[in-house]
């Protein structure tokens, strides 16, 4: 597959996708912008997901599926990183939908903000049925991100549209759970991330994605837990342990940690230190931390969100 005279591909990993999967695939066929191709990567289905990309691909969308050699969903998209020669990528899962301008409006803004590696949007919120059920914000500048990404994953996987040379450069995506957010947390050492101001992508809820499998398997929160102690050292300056008993709520003290974070990040990521410490967004990600027997930190924040408001 030649996808050099492309810009954009498509990466999606799939397992037993239908009945999602042709609504996903009729909304990469609606782009407004038409610079791309599409990698997907079968994962073992054993529904009637092959057949059904078969009828869309290369016919209707150019592009190729790979199939007999399932992998997990990281493996995969490393996988499709690596196969794929293109300037950038987009995400996409087999049962979430784009809206028509997503690529354009992603697009024109990596053009406009080279310091940017990766980018997602707001996302709409839909069930089983396809209903719009609510809009999920996030935050859009980067500090305000990496403040984020402390005590949640604020950046929406299927959303994203990354610069595929810049994955490669932090490591790509590895076969861990959950990948985008350790991902995110690598990228983040190294490059910007943003977020649009605008939902582009409708995200499914139902009981058979792979979140929601995790999430009723109590394996989401602890997974999660072990990926940012991996990665904070690098990115905010605290031990594997510190991490864990802050991911944890379970540090005698957080502040002496949560300010060692803000000192980190001024040197790493830029700024002012008193910008950093006193800004809502650090302010809301840690103040999640504390545990609730750390009084005087639980104190302190109080009095920092106090500061904010008034």
């Amino acid at each position: 597959m030649n996808l050099k005279q492309k810009r954009v591909t498509w990466l999606i990993p799939v397992k037993n996708g239908m009945p999602y999967l042709p609504e996903t695939l009729a909304s990469i066929e609606a782009q407004t912008d038409k610079n791309w191709q599409v990698i997907v990567w079968n994962n073992g289905s054993t529904d009637d997901t092959v057949a059904e990309l078969q009828k869309w691909i290369p016919s209707r969308l150019p592009g190729k599926v790979i199939t007999g050699d399932p992998l997990s969903v990281g493996a995969s998209l490393a996988r499709m990183v690596e196969i794929c020669d293109t300037e950038f990528c987009a995400r996409i899962d087999a049962d979430d939908v784009n809206l028509p301008e997503r690529l354009e409006k992603q697009i024109a803004f990596l053009d406009a903000h080279p310091e940017v590696a990766v980018l997602g949007s707001k996302i709409h919120i839909i069930d089983a049925s396809g209903v719009r059920t609510q809009e999920y914000t996030t935050p859009l500048d980067s500090n305000d991100i990496v403040h984020g990404l402390l005590s949640d994953n604020l950046i929406y996987h299927p959303s994203v549209m990354f610069r595929r040379l810049a994955i490669l450069q932090v490591g790509n995506y590895q076969d861990l759970y959950p990948e985008d957010y350790d991902l995110w947390l690598r990228v983040a050492t190294r490059y910007k991330l943003a977020n649009l101001d605008l939902a582009l992508v409708c995200y499914r809820v139902h009981s058979r994605s792979t979140t929601q499998i995790a999430i009723a398997q109590n394996k989401s929160t602890p997974l999660t837990n072990k990926c940012f102690s991996k990665n904070a050292s690098l990115l905010y300056g605290l031990s594997p342990k510190e991490a864990i008993l802050l991911r944890e709520c379970r540090h005698p003290f957080a502040t002496i940690p949560l300010y060692r974070v803000a000192k980190h990040l001024h040197k790493t990521q830029g700024g002012k230190f008193r910008d950093i410490f006193l800004s809502k967004s650090f302010i809301i990600s840690t103040r999640q931390l504390i545990s609730p027997r750390d009084i005087i930190s639980r104190i302190i924040w109080w009095i920092l969100w106090y500061y904010l408001r008034y």
